[in-house]
């Protein structure tokens, strides 16, 4: 078979989702399952593909209506190719708030000769999912490797976490869901004791009840909440962390009053207290080492909607995933179940709207895999599709 890194678009779309087939890592198929959290099915599934060492780009679009996880098998069949659209190193893909947009962000370090990442905007077939290109927008000048993006939630602007040019760009959106020229720039300062910590490295933004932007810097060990007003980016709060953690990834649980934040060079993660009013992250920050061995580096992280579980897993090793029942009171965590053997190394883990089913995306292996899961319980993993080099995805629902 051909080496799925060799893989043209066009044989991309006839072979994705060809492989699907129980894997030989996880627990064995769990009796019971919780039900739906009152969440909407998924209907599409995009991930983007491509970034270091590719020979191919862009983003694949999948239907997955009808193809619930059952345990060890996919009802339905596995994920079926819609298409596929050309797209330079979609490191980050995000929908606005109505599902009609999805922006992609291109961790590139030259665009048209000047050194400066883009970002795309897509508008989505309703009908079908699939995808016309909008437009495409630089960032500003030095502002490479872009990591992340969050749309804010009056959808009204686009905020970038830049990984390489150790700052924050805004660009506001057009009702047809363009993006516009750069419109405010946060540039960061910074440093930590890690090799990898020489700069700042803004890795991801989100936003919160009050529309602030929270943002975790890699470089710099430093959480800060920006207020985003007239397009521009003021910081409103700063919260350093400990020293040599590299926070990388963040996730607020569905109260609102806990944010998690996943370190990338001790694979931690560390729950503090947020006050949403005050815009204020607190709390000392309750910590748990996810693994024991420090190679397995990379942490990635998600929080289901009803805000019972955290699941996490790891880009640097080969762990499998663990299900943390998470305090509401405190945030504390408590591991209550752990696939029981090793899986593939996860670039990045989501979890449907309904919260039925974790996904995680595996560059080394080149698949898309999935996890029914359920009253802190995981059901044996799923190979979904085949996708090579995958580095992002995202869910459409409505």
């Amino acid at each position: 078979m051909k080496d799925c890194s060799r893989w043209s678009r066009r044989e991309f779309v006839r072979m994705a989702g060809s492989s699907l087939g129980v894997l030989s890592f996880g627990s064995p198929l769990l009796a019971r399952v919780g039900q739906a959290n009152g969440g909407i099915a998924a209907r599409f599934a995009y991930v983007g593909f491509g970034g270091e060492g590719a020979k191919d780009q862009g983003i694949a679009v999948f239907d997955v209506r009808g193809r619930d996880l059952r345990g060890g098998d996919v009802r339905g069949g596995g994920w079926k190719p819609v298409g596929v659209v050309s797209s330079a190193a979609p490191s980050s893909l995000t929908l606005d708030a109505g599902e009609r947009f999805l922006y992609a962000v291109n961790e590139v370090d030259e665009y048209e000769g000047l050194p400066s990442g883009t970002v795309e905007a897509y508008a989505i077939d309703g009908v079908d999912g699939s995808l016309k290109l909008v437009n495409r927008q630089r960032l500003s000048l030095s502002a490479i490797m872009p990591r992340h993006a969050a749309v804010s939630p009056d959808g009204r602007a686009l905020v970038v976490a830049v990984h390489g040019g150790g700052a924050y760009n805004v660009l506001p959106l057009g009702n047809d869901g363009s993006v516009g020229a750069v419109s405010g720039i946060l540039k960061e300062t910074g440093s930590g004791p890690h090799a990898w910590q020489r700069s700042a490295h803004p890795q991801m933004v989100v936003f919160d009840r009050a529309g602030r932007v929270v943002t975790a810097d890699l470089g710099s060990d430093r959480l800060s909440v920006l207020k985003l007003e007239d397009a521009r980016l003021s910081v409103a709060g700063r919260y350093t962390a400990q020293a040599g953690e590299g926070p990388s990834q963040l996730a607020f649980h569905p109260g609102g009053g806990l944010l998690f934040v996943a370190n990338e060079l001790d694979a931690s993660v560390v729950c503090y207290r947020y006050d949403v009013s005050e815009g204020r992250i607190f709390g000392g920050g309750r910590r748990v080492a996810t693994t024991g061995d420090a190679r397995s580096g990379g942490v990635v992280m998600a929080v289901d909607p009803a805000g019972d579980f955290l699941y996490t897993a790891h880009r640097r090793g080969r762990d499998g995933i663990s299900v943390w029942r998470i305090a509401r009171d405190s945030g504390g965590l408590e591991r209550v179940e752990m696939t029981k053997e090793s899986g593939p190394r996860l670039h990045q883990v989501t979890i449907t709207g309904d919260g039925k089913s974790l996904l995680g995306i595996s560059r080394e292996d080149g698949r898309v895999f999935g996890w029914r899961v359920g009253n802190g319980q995981i059901s044996r993993g799923v190979r979904l599709a085949s996708v090579a080099a995958p580095m992002s995805i995202a869910m459409k629902s409505l």
